[in-house]
């Protein structure tokens, strides 16, 4: 699974004094619902297939958090009148940081050592975010980066969620502190008034709570990444838990059988959402409530102690308090170990080496429990404030410096260098030429040139033009020649914007204005059966009228898992509706899908030219042969682009000089330019034999 789009953190927290809940004794049925997230997350990340939904442990680690923070302050201000600022930062200091140093530094020497300096570089800027606790906010743009999808993971975007609970730490405090006073207000003198305030102050979260669950609701349909990483979307999962301290002295006046079936009701609860919901759910949204409700049923119905019928006996058994007592460590430490591994094997490993990996994460994570977070932890030097804070500037300060010395020592290779000039050499059999030579047993047998074009770390920045991109929010834009009264409208997915840089050449020399309308993840399965994909659609085919292009081109992916009856519904209805707006439509062969990630392929240790290159697969051909019929049957030209990346079912990631693909389907830039001419001459001839067969109808 890939955690940019389910990639969870541990976000467990104890009490900025230890353990203990406001006087009493530790709740161990709180450790047991710790060993239950962590387990969740931990396992899904493994790969266990009825774990789809284990990164609800995350949202089970918000409301613990909301729950134990919000009872120390709380409890701080009963007794003083006040929120002690700098005792709860210190006390942050002294349970978050040293753990997640030694996570960082680790995981940045290992990066060093054992990853291709493109993914290792890449992982030494991501650790800067998270030492600055804004790791939510940098996986959050890299998340919403279409290109990036098929980029491995980064060995910290499990720092994502321990940044979204510092960013609401800064602010939670303070609001607290002002609602208290507000809620004080009047109660001088009056023997019941801590209970009364708390009263008053129920509301006034609750509200807090709800506009906060409103936003991630309509964040979720909106925009589903941003949701999912955001500090605001998530604030009412710790919300959640805060109300509980906030109402805990009535709600633990519940009938005990009530509390006892709650605790079983809510872990229940905790496990169905785990097995239940996989990558596909909409998340967090409307289903975060199972996991979060079912967690807030468990701490509500231990609020008076563990009783001999609830579920607190279950969970709070030895081995799940180990597990719960090592549960934040466990998680920092499982991620990289998962992730790093799988790179430096270059493939991805089965569920058996997953669960041995996380054996040997789960003692790693004794170790550095006993060894180096407690005794940081409750060490005296550090007791006092002042001291405790040093934590803060001391830790960044350690990751920052080893970030960029690991960036400067690798920098010199991970130079972005890329020939911007298209290649056209005027002969068409050059390119069928050059395809044939590049597969030959001398050729496959050579190591990866260092002179490659674009560069291999160029391959990160491969992007298509910004003018693109056209769907319900997107700015109408051409390319090819502006001033010209003929024009080419393209219609597609990014498989079409990948294609742009040889479209506008063929536009400016052959004089057409091109006009994208294009929509990222909108194929021909989808541009009309999907939700998602109806209202650009529609925006495109109302553009085209607008527009009124005397050719529609139609360049898109074809999935070849996708049964060939899809793909012809689709097209075919694609070719209809653009066959009324314009009657020469023209489809674009589709470059191959292949499974090699170019990067990793061409980085890999003992890589050959040979070692990096694909076979076409039956289900490809089958594809391709349906497409062509299609297209000829509801009568669209059909250019033929696979000859210029396989010969004889072969299909190399290096064409001379050249890489062709910057991921597993979109061919990159310079190949693109370097098409140019060779698609300016099948359009041509496309256009003119559409334009024959329209006057001929």
């Amino acid at each position: 699974m890939q955690p940019g789009s389910r990639s969870t953190a541990e976000t467990h927290e104890t009490p900025p004094g230890g353990e203990r809940t406001g006087g009493h004794a530790t709740r161990l049925d709180i450790q047991g619902l710790r060993a239950i997230a962590v387990l969740l997350v931990a396992l899904n990340h493994a790969g266990v297939s009825f774990l789809g939904g284990g990164y609800v442990g995350v949202d089970v680690f918000f409301v613990i958090s909301g729950f134990l923070i919000t009872n120390w302050l709380l409890r701080r201000f009963e007794r003083t009148a006040r929120i002690p600022f700098a005792d709860f930062y210190a006390a942050r200091a002294r349970r978050i940081l040293p753990a997640a140093t030694l996570t960082l530094v680790a995981t940045v020497l290992a990066c060093w050592y054992f990853l291709n300096f493109v993914r290792a570089l890449s992982a030494f800027h991501d650790a800067l975010w998270a030492t600055f606790f804004a790791a939510n906010v940098h996986f959050a743009d890299i998340g919403a980066d279409y290109f990036a999808k098929d980029d491995p993971p980064s060995p910290v975007q499990h720092f994502w969620t321990l940044a979204v609970e510092e960013q609401f730490y800064i602010v939670w405090p303070i609001v607290l502190a002002a609602a208290l006073l507000l809620a004080r207000v009047g109660l001088s003198g009056r023997p019941d008034a801590e209970r009364f305030a708390r009263r008053r102050l129920a509301p006034i979260v609750g509200l807090c709570v709800l506009a906060s669950f409103v936003w991630c609701v309509r964040t979720t349909s909106a925009d589903p990444t941003g949701a999912y990483f955001a500090t605001v979307a998530r604030a009412w999962e710790l919300g959640v838990g805060a109300l509980i301290a906030v109402c805990a002295a009535d709600l633990r006046a519940l009938p005990a059988r009530l509390r006892d079936g709650m605790t079983w009701a809510g872990v229940g609860g905790i496990l169905i959402a785990g097995v239940a919901f996989s990558s596909s759910t909409a998340f967090p949204g409307y289903a975060a409530l199972l996991p979060v409700m079912s967690t807030a049923l468990v701490i509500v119905g231990g609020l008076a102690g563990t009783s001999r019928a609830g579920v607190g006996r279950l969970i709070g058994l030895p081995p799940m308090r180990l597990v719960g007592d090592v549960s934040y460590t466990l998680y920092l430490w499982h991620w990289p170990v998962l992730v790093i591994t799988a790179q430096y094997v270059g493939r991805n490993l089965s569920v058996r080496e997953n669960l041995l990996l996380l054996a040997g994460a789960f003692g790693l994570s004794l170790l550095t429990y006993r060894l180096f977070e407690n005794p940081i932890r409750h060490s005296r030097r550090l007791s006092t404030p002042r001291r405790a804070l040093v934590l803060w500037p001391a830790s960044v300060a350690a990751v920052v410096v080893l970030a960029m010395v690991a960036i400067s020592s690798v920098g010199g290779e991970a130079v972005a260098r890329e020939s911007l000039a298209p290649i056209v050499p005027r002969k068409l059999d050059a390119y069928t030429s050059a395809v044939a030579a590049s597969i030959t047993p001398e050729r496959a047998a050579m190591a990866i040139p260092s002179d490659l074009n674009p560069s291999i770390f160029a391959l990160t920045k491969d992007r298509a033009s910004g003018c693109v991109t056209y769907g319900v929010r997107g700015r109408p834009c051409a390319l090819g020649d502006h001033g010209s009264r003929r024009r080419i409208a393209v219609f597609g997915d990014s498989h079409a914007a990948a294609w742009m840089p040889a479209l506008d050449y063929f536009g400016r020399s052959r004089h057409w204005s091109i006009v994208p309308l294009i929509t990222a993840g909108c194929t021909a399965g989808t541009a009309t059966s999907t939700d998602d994909c109806d209202a650009p659609y529609a925006a495109a085919l109302e553009r085209a009228r607008q527009t009124r292009p005397a050719v529609i081109v139609i360049a898109q992916y074809f999935d070849p898992r996708e049964p060939p009856a899809a793909t012809y519904a689709g097209l075919k209805t694609e070719i209809a509706d653009f066959k009324k707006i314009a009657p020469r439509v023209i489809v674009i062969e589709d470059p191959p899908q292949h499974e090699l990630n170019p990067i990793d392929c061409l980085l890999a240790n003992g890589a050959t030219l040979g070692s990096c290159s694909f076979s076409l697969s039956g289900s490809q051909t089958t594809i391709y042969s349906t497409v062509e019929d299609v297209a000829a049957r509801n009568g669209a030209e059909y250019v033929h682009t696979l000859k210029w990346f396989c010969a004889d079912g072969t299909c190399p990631l290096v064409i001379g000089k050249t890489i062709t693909f910057r991921d597993t389907n979109h061919i990159t830039n310079v190949y693109s330019r370097q098409l140019a001419f060779p698609l300016s001459r099948a359009l041509t001839i496309s256009v003119r034999r559409a334009a024959r067969s329209s006057q001929n109808e």
